[in-house]
């Protein structure tokens, strides 16, 4: 399946569902002082989890192209790049957990078909600060997963946000295939502040962010993002343009 194919199914299959398809925000965040780069597909809609009023619709999804150097140290191994395309799907106070991880299975296992022994799944386990997320793991039960594909995760791995010095943050659920994370689900619950404590939100939410370039190559079958039609015009370009009185 061709990356634009894949980016494409992914906007109709949350379209069908009442999400309301939202244009990608530009790399350099507006009216965002907390960071310098659009880092993350919730960046642009971080305050309607504060403010659900203000959201366009209660449901959207976008894809929104992230620079990121969280991981810098990381890029040029086979998954990891500074520009990347997340394709998302976000719940201002609508759905919470059970539909979000429903779409995502739906969407792995019945749009893009891949084999269930090629996948795994993580839940966030507790700590001092956090409960084990159990209720991740009872719907990942119901859909089907069976306990030796459900993987425990500590704050590290398995809890996200907030970008910026504060903002929406909660545990993930994520997906694996083939040893990669493709798909993480965020259930933005709390709302840390500069001092980093959490309090609830009011109103919880969802954020979810599926690497377009990861689930390229495990569509494509690619050891590598870099092998991915993602990148093949880039390299046919380059070999046209080299010779070998250049190299």
């Amino acid at each position: 399946m061709k990356s634009q194919e894949i980016r494409k199914k992914f906007i109709n299959f949350f379209a069908k569902r009442g999400h309301n398809h939202q244009p990608a925000a530009f790399l350099i965040p507006e009216n965002d002082p907390t960071v310098l780069f659009t880092s993350a597909g919730m960046q642009q809609f971080k305050d309607f989890y504060i403010y659900p009023e203000n959201a366009p619709a209660t449901k959207v999804t976008s894809v929104q192209p992230c620079f990121r150097t969280s991981d810098i140290e990381e890029v040029g191994d086979t998954s990891h790049l500074t520009l990347v395309e997340m394709l998302g799907n976000f719940s201002f106070s609508d759905y919470f957990k059970h539909d979000a991880i429903k779409w995502a299975y739906e969407y792995i296992f019945d749009i893009l078909k891949l084999p269930m022994s090629r996948v795994y799944v993580t839940v966030f386990r507790g700590d001092k600060q956090t409960l084990l997320d159990d209720e991740s793991i009872k719907i990942w039960r119901e859909l089907g997963i069976p306990d030796k594909k459900i993987k425990m995760g500590d704050r590290e791995d398995n809890f996200w946000g907030p970008t910026g010095d504060q903002g929406p943050c909660g545990p993930t659920t994520e997906i694996y295939v083939d040893g990669y994370e493709v798909w993480n689900i965020v259930f933005n619950e709390y709302y840390q502040d500069k001092n980093g404590k959490c309090a609830k939100l009011a109103k919880p939410g969802v954020d979810t962010g599926a690497g377009l370039e990861r689930l390229t190559a495990v569509m494509q079958k690619k050891k590598s993002v870099y092998e991915t039609d993602l990148f093949s015009s880039v390299y046919q370009k380059v070999g046209q343009l080299a010779t070998k009185k250049n190299l």
